[in-house]
């Protein structure tokens, strides 16, 4: 039987003070690391903590839920703002600046992956390195239908290895049949299957392991579901793809 773990966030977490305007609690109980955020009015992020690491916004993506308060976030690329409020959930893209609205404080937990690349060293080479950027690129690429960046990142004999017993299942070779398989997902459920990153994991030598969590609507049923897909990246390219699949029977029922 697998033990029970438990950590309390006020007696066993990290807790790391802004320059102003509140703090940030760290800690970890087996499978979940988390960060509570506690912004008081006046609080913003490129006063707070960009002005301490020398950057104007940040860096870092952040998965969470927002338990009081409102913090609005503006988006460094396109200059877009979004509130998340009280009971919001929340997948915010790194490369942005936030700051709290109103009079009352802002609190919020936050479940990403990035919540321990917070704690680490100074001095240390970024996490990504190419094959897992690539990665990533290709993900943004399936989720907004770019057709022509996902077949510039396949060689042409690239291989995807489609496991169970659905419409799709199936060992899928070449550029044109790998992209043939993201169609007939897209027919399937209308355009709205998406699959979002959650973790990437890297060996430097061109394996990529990609956790992510797909969303997708079908007859009237939406499912979100978690799987990953093992990359293998030669030069700058992808040659290999083996999906995996939290709950395989779920998703070849689904795609029935």
């Amino acid at each position: 039987m697998a033990a029970v773990l438990i950590s309390n966030l006020e007696r066993d977490g990290e807790r790391r003070p802004f320059a102003d305007h509140g703090h940030a609690e760290f800690a970890n109980a087996g499978g979940l690391a988390l960060m509570r955020g506690v912004f008081e009015p006046g609080w913003r992020w490129s006063a707070d903590i960009g002005s301490q690491v020398g950057q104007h916004t940040c860096q870092a993506r952040h998965l969470g839920y927002v338990v009081s308060g409102t913090l609005r976030v503006r988006m460094d690329d396109d200059g877009t703002e979004h509130d998340l409020t009280a009971g919001d959930l929340f997948d915010l893209p790194a490369g942005h600046d936030a700051w709290v609205v109103g009079q009352q404080p802002c609190v919020m937990v936050d479940y990403s992956p990035d919540v321990a690349r917070l704690l680490r060293a100074e001095g240390i080479a970024p996490a990504d390195d190419d094959a897992m950027a690539l990665v990533r690129r290709g993900y943004a690429a399936f989720n907004t239908q770019d057709v022509d960046t996902l077949r510039s990142l396949f060689a042409a004999d690239v291989v995807q290895h489609v496991p169970g017993h659905s419409v799709l299942a199936g060992t899928h070779k070449g550029a044109d049949a790998v992209l043939g398989y993201y169609g007939r997902l897209a027919e399937l459920t209308d355009g709205t299957f998406r699959a979002h990153l959650v973790d990437v994991h890297g060996d430097g030598l061109g394996h990529v392991m990609a956790l992510h969590q797909t969303v997708a609507t079908r007859n009237g049923t939406t499912r979100a579901a978690r799987g990953s897909i093992l990359f293998t990246v030669v030069g700058d390219k992808v040659t290999d793809l083996l999906e995996l699949h939290a709950d395989l029977p779920g998703d070849d029922a689904f795609l029935a």
